[in-house]
């Protein structure tokens, strides 16, 4: 009789797919039953460092061969007069070797321009990250003063309402003086009863000469009546007034006291003149005429007192309308200054606004840019051998401009030619350092400089390419350099910029939003235990963001220029990982693989016992 795990195979070569199926099923069984009992849990853990100053070199590269010496112009990138020319034709030199030293006084001058530039850049920059206490004292000094200034300003203002007011007093005094002795005269009877006085000296002159007083006369008449309706008037508004009245109402009765003098003035002049043209007019004394009354005498020393009264009473009250008008003035100056000193102390207190910061930061480092270039050109006013080889030409003279080829060598080693694509070949210079690597030396690498560049490019299937030359540093009879062979593949990596003493992070540490940079900080700084053990991920309680300003940049590292200092503690890498936790589960019920197969709870095999056993 078969066995069970007989009957088994039996039935399985009998029913394949039966089989198979069942094989599927419990394979999705296993892997949900093991998804249901099984949980996820991700843990972000973040490398912690201390910001250090580091390098940050940006460099191009470009493969080719190996070829034999060339023949170099050594290019001079300045123009200045030749002070030295320390080589001769046939002579060996060294690479670096100083060929053409030129008048480096411009260069010079240049540099020191620079730094000066560059250090009132930076104190700038410094001034507008933190103001001093003392210049927060200053404005805040500044707005106390300017607010004091305004009350004393308004203060002056009041004391000068009430000193004009008080003056308004003596000032109708005078008027009432002046206008009692206007109407003396104009209505008096001192020359003849009949007659008032300016009609009884019309009747003393003599008949001819009684058409040119009228005249006067009648002058007299119509001021003294203008000024007597301008006093009355005057006074009556005098009285309706007191020192507790608005200011409007008091300029009001500044400028009318002051027409109205101005107008009794007016009538004062008329009698005046009217007594010194009969005056000056009367005839002398003679047999026919009889001399004048001696009251003309009293007449005119009053008309004179009167005069004086009038004058001093206009200045009176000029005086006051134009004090008020000062003190008005000063106000709004005052107010003015303290208007500006607030502003300047709010905006103190609020610090610089982004665009401003920003503005100033791009002036520091276009500053260092400049004095970057002007070191560089008065690097350039000593010419040295790009290469190892011998003088062939001498185009420098003493005492002259340097020329465009100042010198010429052929090289005694070798030089490596690769090839730039445009945009790599506008950031290389003739004098860039570069290393060297061979594929067919693969532990060997020699230290170079580029000694020239194609000027024309090769256009080959729309793409432009530059071939350019790098020299071999090594003298060429160097067991290094006695290894490499004309036509040898060569890869050349080209410095193009190197910044040094500067702070450097991890390319990993940055993170860009909407065009923005920023590094992650821990929101707590950590404890000297806790930065040592962070090397392999430490768990944050929280982050924080810090906008950066980033300068150069290569392949692994950036360099930031503000937003991070020397020490700060910045997350350079995040570290997430998943952990599984089983539960262990119990089944019941349910049919086995055996039971399938061996038809339990389910068809039997065909063909075979109804049993399984003995």
């Amino acid at each position: 009789m078969p066995t069970f795990f007989g009957k088994c195979k039996i039935y399985i070569k009998k029913h394949k797919i039966i089989t198979a199926i069942v094989v599927i099923l419990l394979a999705v069984g296993a892997y949900y039953t093991y998804q249901a009992n099984t949980t996820t849990t991700t843990v972000t853990k973040y490398v912690v460092q201390n910001a250090t100053t580091g390098s940050v070199i940006a460099s191009v590269s470009g493969t080719g061969q190996v070829q034999a010496g060339t023949t170099i112009n050594v290019a001079a990138k300045v123009s200045e007069t030749v002070t030295r020319v320390p080589v001769k034709v046939g002579q060996h030199v060294a690479a670096g070797q100083l060929l053409v030293q030129m008048d480096p006084t411009t260069e010079e001058r240049a540099v020191k321009q620079a730094q000066l530039s560059l250090q009132q850049a930076q104190l700038s920059l410094q001034e507008l990250q933190q103001v001093s206490t003392t210049t927060l004292l200053q404005e805040q000094d500044a707005v106390t003063t300017a607010e004091q200034s305004v009350v004393n300003a308004s203060t002056t203002l009041a004391q000068d309402y009430q000193s004009g007011f008080g003056n308004l007093g003596p000032t109708f005094v005078n008027l009432q003086t002046v206008m009692t002795g206007l109407q003396n005269f104009v209505q008096g009877n001192d020359i003849t009863k009949a007659q008032s006085d300016p009609d009884a000296f019309v009747s003393l002159m003599p008949n001819y000469l009684q058409p040119g007083v009228i005249p006067y006369k009648d002058t007299l008449q119509a001021e003294y009546v203008a000024a007597t309706a301008a006093y009355q008037k005057n006074l009556t508004d005098y009285h309706a007034i007191t020192s507790d009245s608005s200011p409007a109402a008091m300029d009001a009765m500044f400028a009318e006291t002051y027409g109205t003098a101005q107008t009794v003035s007016d009538a004062v002049k008329a009698g005046k003149d009217f007594l010194n043209y009969v005056i000056d007019s009367y005839p002398t004394e003679s047999s026919s005429t009889k001399p004048l009354p001696t009251v003309v005498t009293t007449l005119q020393n009053s008309f004179s007192t009167y005069t004086a009264t009038m004058s001093s009473a206009e200045t009176g009250v000029q005086s006051t309308i134009t004090n008020i008008a000062s003190d008005r003035n000063n106000i709004i100056n005052t107010q003015n200054s303290l208007r500006q000193a607030s502003e300047t102390l709010n905006e103190l207190l609020a610090g610089p606004t982004q665009t401003t910061l920003l503005s100033q930061q791009i002036s520091v480092q276009s500053a260092q840019n400049n004095l970057t270039t002007a070191q560089q050109n008065l690097d350039y006013t000593s010419i040295t051998a790009p290469i190892s080889g011998v003088v062939s030409a001498i185009g420098a003279t003493i005492g002259e401009a340097s020329g465009t080829s100042p010198v010429t060598i052929v090289g005694d080693g070798q030089v490596a030619q690769v090839t730039l694509n445009e945009i790599d070949a506008a950031k290389v210079a003739v004098g860039d350092k570069a290393t060297l690597t061979f594929s067919a030396l693969s532990t060997l690498s020699l230290a170079g400089t580029v000694v020239e560049i194609d000027p024309v490019g090769t256009v080959s299937q729309g793409v432009v390419s530059y071939n350019v030359q790098v020299g071999f540093s090594q003298p060429a009879d160097t067991t290094s350099s006695m290894q490499v062979k004309p036509g040898m593949s060569v890869t050349a990596d080209i410095v193009t910029q190197a910044d040094q003493n500067v702070i450097a992070v991890p390319n990993a540490a940055l993170v860009t939003s909407n065009g923005a940079s920023y590094i992650l900080e821990p929101a707590t700084p950590l404890s000297a235990a806790e930065l040592a053990s962070s090397t392999g991920g430490i768990e944050l309680a929280s982050t924080k963001r810090v906008q950066v300003t980033t300068g150069l940049v290569n392949s692994t590292m950036t360099e930031i220029t503000s937003g991070v200092s020397v020490g700060d503690q910045i997350i350079v890498q995040t570290i997430k990982s998943t952990s599984a936790k089983s539960t262990t589960a119990t089944a019941s019920g349910g049919t086995s693989a055996l039971q399938l197969l061996s038809g339990a709870g389910g068809a039997r095999p065909t063909g075979g016992a109804g049993r399984v056993g003995g």
